[in-house]
């Protein structure tokens, strides 16, 4: 099962059925009724494996397909942002591009953000944080003396008192780029578009930056709101195969009904995506220590 209610602040539940009845209190939930029906959107649980569910863990795959849980409306406001952003861009449609385009193959599912013929380019829309951003790029820093003459005040981490004060100096690192996820997403829609007869020549992320503009974002060496960023090409066949084992290993779960192996280090960001970012984390025998990795 899906998800199938929210959980107010001070921990009471409402049902997503009682929402879209208007059953709900908005002031107490501290969002508005439009914002908590869209938010309650979900997808069927039996429909075939999606690309970007097979990203993630098959356990965390598994728990969202066949448990019932209750999530604070609060983690999905980002995601709800990204919803948002893909509306409005859907409204430019024309010949020359595909927009929201359904794709399937080896009975997995995914939808292309914006394939532009013309150009032979495909393009998928991200909102996220300077950091994720920086990874993507590749950022990194040199230290080098202001510019500006100043010393140092007292001694520090950085340097003696009276010496050159250091700052960073950002410049991108191609090979320290980091796509993760994104970047398999991308190239299993490209090889699933190739497979269909469009031709893909170059691949593209474009970020619209959360904290733009902000000091946390400069200090990252980003001083843009939106990036475009460019996405190699992987393997077609390390790319086949990636995607069929996690195909086939949530089919075997959810048709023996058999709790999949932990999510690796990877899936769950060195542990920290279970300790506040996964919707299903305290249904997880693995995290609520019921049994061992």
């Amino acid at each position: 099962m899906p998800a199938v209610g929210f959980v107010y602040p001070d921990g009471l539940k409402v049902s997503f059925e009682e929402i879209r009845e208007g059953n709900v209190d908005i002031e107490k939930m501290g969002m508005t009724l439009p914002t908590l029906i869209e938010m309650s959107k979900e997808r069927d649980p039996n429909r075939k494996p999606s690309t970007t569910e097979l990203l993630v863990g098959t356990c965390e795959a598994y728990l969202k397909r066949t448990r019932e849980y209750y999530i604070n409306p609060q983690e999905r406001a980002f995601s709800l942002a990204g919803t948002m952003h893909h509306a409005r861009l859907e409204q430019h449609s024309d010949d020359r591009h595909l927009l929201e385009e359904q794709l399937e193959g080896f009975d997995i599912t995914g939808i292309v953000d914006l394939y532009d013929k013309e150009n032979k380019s495909l393009i998928d829309y991200k909102n996220t944080g300077s950091y994720k951003c920086s990874q993507l790029l590749g950022m990194t820093y040199n230290r080098i003396p202001d510019p500006s003459g100043a010393k140092y005040k007292s001694s520090g981490k950085w340097g003696k008192k009276g010496s050159p004060k250091m700052i960073k100096q950002w410049y991108r690192d191609e090979g320290l780029a980091d796509f993760g996820d994104w970047g398999w997403q991308l190239n299993w829609y490209r090889y699933l578009l190739e497979r269909k007869g469009y031709e893909v020549d170059k691949m593209y992320i474009q970020v619209t930056l959360r904290d733009g503009g902000l000091a946390v974002s400069r200090d990252r060496g980003l001083d843009r709101h939106i990036y475009l960023i460019n996405v190699p090409k992987y393997d077609d066949e390390v790319i086949e195969f990636k995607f069929l084992q996690a195909r086939d290993e949530l089919v075997k779960a959810l048709e023996t009904d058999n709790l999949p192996q932990k999510c690796s280090d990877e899936q769950t960001w060195n542990g920290r995506k279970c300790e506040s970012f996964c919707e299903v984390r305290h249904l997880c025998p693995y995290n609520n220590g019921s049994i061992n990795g």
